[in-house]
């Protein structure tokens, strides 16, 4: 019921257009994965409960009540009764048991249990950071798809026009045949990139509706401005990264659990002390009815029990938990490794198309100017409408580099952000438990 609550109250916003912060917003309140992890958390929060039960008494009452019947010798022995006697049986005690030492278990399996929290609450925020950028990068591929559809319309009605023109010359005898046939293959091309480029839009908008099941257009969506990094240096960038990444968090958690692990496997090494105070009361465990008797009492003890010999199974468990620390230290090194590369090329990325774009937009100011000489200078009779074709070919490739490069310098900041662990802070997203 909330989750389409939260789509109801979305709405409103498509129809004054919806910011991409807005998306990430939505996204993370509707979205079932994490909710997925939120319910996991609070599982393993509970279960923390089960931990700690171990410093608490136990007490466990027991009563038992029947008939028996017995055969035993003090009663062969008497000839006035039945070699079997039927009794009714009865039994009651109550035993309160308080663990003062167990080897460390208890600490352990304590630590053991917080650093799964800690796991679990890494997972929920990792899972959101990945959601977020998931839903950046199809925001965006809408935007992008949508601007290349536009530049191959514009590129289709070039064609079409300058193919018009030169049938017309053809047709009157001052056109050549080769020329005609060289624009209709360019006309052809230029309308399978149209169709493609549809066919690209149309997807990505699906594709965000699989994220946020709203079906969003190009017009209602808003295009993103790139905004201040987090720190001004590639090296200070990584620094972040491995202080607050969630997913080098999960790791470092997953080392805790292990390491605790390896601590419980120490705690069979160890006798065990409990302090046990029962009292019991029965009636009728003679087998004898002629001679009933009833007996109660109470007593007070410390147990100690010390396993010497277990099959060689703590050993071998100790030694696999060494294995388990190992591994978590060797994915943690890997996730670390993966964080620094990518937010490395998020960089190189932001940086790089920041410099193409410089090229780029000369590129395509030069080429504009050039197409408007071609069409003053065709007029004249100076240029072939190949030679337009050829210019504006060159126009319209400069036109897509653009956007490609607009867009991708777009996600490289929102990539930056996601591995620094910054993203969903400066999207004002709070992700409640």
């Amino acid at each position: 019921m909330k989750y389409y609550f939260s789509l109801f109250l979305l709405l409103p916003s498509l129809v004054n257009a919806l910011s991409i912060d807005e998306a990430v917003q939505q996204t993370i309140k509707t979205n079932p994965q994490i909710e997925i992890k939120k319910q996991e958390l609070l599982t393993e929060q509970k279960t923390l409960g089960i931990a700690k039960a171990d410093w608490l008494p136990k007490l466990d009452l027991s009563y038992s009540v029947g008939p028996e019947v017995t055969h035993t010798l003090a009663n062969k022995a008497d000839t006035t009764q039945d070699a079997k006697e039927t009794n009714t049986r009865q039994d009651a005690s109550a035993k309160l048991t308080q663990n003062i030492f167990s080897g460390f278990d208890t600490v352990n399996a304590i630590k053991q249990q917080e650093a799964l929290i800690l796991s679990a609450n890494g997972n929920v925020k990792d899972s959101a950071n990945a959601i977020a950028l998931e839903t950046i990068t199809a925001y965006v591929d809408i935007l992008k798809n949508k601007e290349l559809f536009d530049i191959a319309q514009d590129n289709l009605d070039v064609h079409k026009k300058y193919l018009a023109q030169i049938k017309d010359k053809l047709e009157a005898g001052v056109g050549k045949s080769s020329d005609y046939k060289q624009t209709l293959s360019r006309f052809e091309n230029a309308k399978s990139v149209y169709f493609l480029s549809e066919q690209n839009y149309k997807n990505a908008i699906s594709t965000f509706q699989r994220i946020l099941p709203v079906e969003a257009q190009a017009s209602e969506l808003i295009k993103p401005k790139i905004g201040e990094l987090p720190a001004e240096t590639l090296e200070e960038l990584v620094q972040m990264a491995m202080k607050n990444n969630p997913t080098i968090h999960v790791s470092e958690a997953d080392i805790q659990f292990a390491q605790a692990a390896l601590k419980r496997a120490n705690s069979t090494y160890y006798p065990q002390a409990d302090i046990t105070a029962q009292a019991y009361w029965n009636d009728e465990l003679n087998g004898r009815r002629t001679n009933p008797t009833e007996q109660d009492g109470y007593n007070v003890l410390l147990v100690l029990s010390y396993n010497v010999f277990n099959g060689l199974a703590d050993k071998s468990y100790k030694e696999a938990n060494q294995h388990r620390v190992l591994t978590k230290n060797s994915a943690l090194e890997d996730t670390k490794r993966f964080v620094t590369a990518y937010t490395k090329i998020a960089w190189n990325t932001f940086n790089s198309t920041k410099q193409q774009l410089i090229h780029i937009n000369k590129n395509i100011q030069a080429s504009a100017e050039t197409v408007s000489d071609y069409q003053d200078e065709h007029d004249l009779g100076r240029r072939s409408i190949i030679d337009l074709l050829n210019i504006e070919l060159e126009y319209n490739g400069a036109k897509n580099r653009k956007v490609t490069a607009e867009y991708d310098r777009i996600l490289a900041y929102y990539q930056i952000l996601t591995h620094t662990g910054k993203l969903l802070e400066s999207m004002s997203v709070k992700i409640e438990n």
